[in-house]
């Protein structure tokens, strides 16, 4: 009985939230759509949870495979935390935020892949979780980017991400 007030509960929200993001104007959106990836193959059994300004505003657990996809608005920094058993958890910061000189944006998709790998051992305390990628929208490009800075500080210099300022630059765009 409580799984099935769950399932309904679930289900009623991301109806609502669906009904709601369509009758935005296309302009006032990003779609985003992806795959989440275990052993460079499409995997299903995962859950999503979508924050904004540190409250959840949507989540969604699938069993399929299939390409998930989220409609988010612009000017606002969004948190995408996935989840699958015995994979360590993956986070995606995206930063829909104008940078200076900027009024919109050339394409309002965006595609991703989330590659999930499995957690060998417990997560121990000095272990900490960054944010796999960080996206936001490249002033010369005029689209929703990866950011490359971001990808080379946490993949060459990780010490370097000890630096709050660092990581609210990163976060801001800038």
């Amino acid at each position: 009985m409580k799984t099935k007030f769950y399932f309904l509960l679930i289900l009623n929200t991301i109806v609502l939230f669906s009904f709601a993001q369509k009758n935005k104007a296309k302009e006032d959106i990003l779609r985003i759509s992806g795959t989440v990836l275990l052993n460079d193959q499409p995997t299903g059994r995962y859950a999503v949870s979508i924050y904004l300004d540190g409250t959840m505003i949507d989540s969604l657990y699938t069993k399929s495979k299939r390409v998930i996809n989220f409609h988010i608005g612009y000017n606002k920094v969004y948190t995408f935390l996935f989840q699958k058993e015995n994979c360590l958890d993956k986070i995606v910061i995206v930063n829909t935020q104008f940078p200076d000189g900027v009024t919109s944006v050339k394409n309002n998709t965006f595609d991703f892949e989330v590659e999930m790998s499995q957690s060998l051992t417990k997560k121990g305390a000095d272990l900490i979780d960054y944010p796999v990628a960080v996206l936001l929208i490249d002033k010369k490009e005029e689209s929703m980017e990866a950011s490359s800075e971001y990808n080379n500080l946490t993949h060459e210099n990780s010490d370097e991400l000890k630096n709050d300022r660092t990581k609210k630059k990163l976060l801001k765009g800038k």
